[in-house]
């Protein structure tokens, strides 16, 4: 007897029949990435895009994806009194601010939740609401040029999505940077196929790195032509073998003007806000003056110098360490005259100094965290640690390391240096006992 042959359905059909169903749910939260978190009848968890806590939605259950349900809005059955109408006529669209539907006051609720969710429960945390305006506060931007249909757009990265938002005014750029958004793709336009473009705005004006695909080689312009037409202070151009500069090369950061004036370039990094980076800046400086005087700060990841200058009065001698060398160049120009700070260029973990007794260590990762020097730290570890974070997640994984290891949160600033998104800063002091 011949076995019976199974009917397969089609992929693509499987795909609808799955879409097809729907689910009442109520969003109760929001997760670290911005989506909205539901439970559903049978106890899973969905997370919808675009949410609210306190949304009944009408949701369209999408295909799993690395274990992760998804649902997509069909219809908002009742909406959340947080709930509000994002200003941005490509929000739907662009994968930048994705919480413009969601009050102010609800993302510092969501925001602290997520700093608690890293700490523990039982975690002294003070929620810094600052001055960020809610909107023109962005210094700092990557935009992206591509070629459509013959017409060169500029724009944001499109959610979830290889595409380009077509963006003609963002809202939360400075308005010298919005500017620059505006004129882009008319100046670029004759010569230029595809590109992108870091820019930073600073006390001496506008910074702009242009990397990109010509049409022709030819018609590439000058670097110096470049400065008027955009209205700029720098323009830094990398286009295959042309290589060409004009104006300045570095920016200062307006509040680090003073003895100690931070620098930085077009693509080098710095906090997206001035207004974020205060916040950080007074939180430190909070935290060392808590810790009082120590016989050494040691500051990884240490970038530019945004946070050195501050160590200066609490410590003999201020140790750094940065993998960056251009990063370390600055923070050397700058911090040439302090003649207690020593600065490393290199691998963080591999320039760890055994800790004195009683000394600082000031942590300011990316958003991979410091998973090696907290492990060093867990070993033979200094008594304090300030820790500066953008990414929950990860820092979640190095303090339970820490506590692990003996430590305590003393004090926690979670800070809303990123309005409209889900991104979030925090500082973070720890006790060893």
């Amino acid at each position: 007897m011949q076995p019976r042959s199974r009917q397969v359905q089609p992929a693509k059909n499987r795909d609808k029949a799955r879409k097809s169903e729907v689910s009442l749910v109520e969003v109760t939260a929001l997760g670290g990435l911005g989506d909205g978190i539901a439970r559903l009848d049978d106890g899973r968890v969905m997370l919808v895009a675009d949410a609210v806590p306190g949304d009944r939605l009408l949701v369209e259950h999408l295909p799993i994806v690395r274990g992760l349900l998804r649902g997509r809005i069909v219809e908002v059955v009742a909406a959340s009194a947080h709930r509000q109408t994002p200003p941005c006529p490509v929000f739907a669209q662009c994968g930048g601010c994705t919480w413009q539907h969601i009050d102010l006051a609800t993302q510092h609720a969501e925001k602290t939740s997520f700093l608690r969710h890293a700490l523990g429960r039982t975690a002294e945390i003070t929620t810094e609401i600052q001055s960020v305006a809610q909107w023109r506060h962005r210094r700092r931007v990557r935009l992206h040029l591509r070629t459509e249909r013959g017409k060169l757009i500029a724009g944001m990265m499109a959610r979830a999505s290889h595409d380009i938002a077509e963006v003609s005014d963002c809202l939360v750029l400075t308005e010298p940077l919005s500017r620059l958004l505006q004129v882009l793709p008319d100046v670029a336009r004759p010569w230029l196929k595809t590109g992108e473009v870091y820019a930073v705005e600073g006390v001496e004006g506008v910074l702009v790195g242009l990397h990109g695909l010509p049409h022709d080689f030819r018609l590439l312009p000058k670097a110096d032509a470049l400065l008027a037409e955009l209205g700029v202070a720098g323009v830094t151009l990398s286009l295959g073998r042309h290589q060409d500069a004009a104006g300045l090369r570095e920016v200062t950061l307006p509040e680090t003007r003073g003895d100690w004036p931070v620098r930085v370039d077009a693509a080098g990094f710095c906090q997206a806000t001035e207004a974020g980076n205060q916040a950080i800046r007074h939180a430190v400086s909070a935290a060392l003056a808590a810790i009082g005087p120590v016989p050494r700060i040691q500051e990884f990841f240490a970038g530019s110098g945004n946070l050195t200058a501050l160590c200066l009065g609490h410590a003999p001698v201020v140790r750094t360490v940065e993998r960056d060398a251009d990063a370390v160049a600055r923070a050397r120009a700058t911090l040439a005259k302090a003649a207690q700070v020593q600065l490393f260029c290199g691998d963080v973990d591999e320039l760890i100094d055994a800790p004195l007794a009683g000394e600082t260590w000031l942590l300011d990762p990316g958003r991979a965290g410091a998973r090696g020097v907290c492990q060093q730290a867990a070993v033979e570890g200094p008594q304090h640690i300030v820790y500066v974070s953008c990414a929950m997640d990860t820092l979640r994984r190095d303090v339970q390391l820490l506590q692990g290891a003996g430590y305590t949160v003393q004090s926690a600033v979670v800070i809303d240096a990123f309005p409209h998104t889900p991104h979030v800063e925090a500082v973070v002091r720890l006790l060893r006992a």
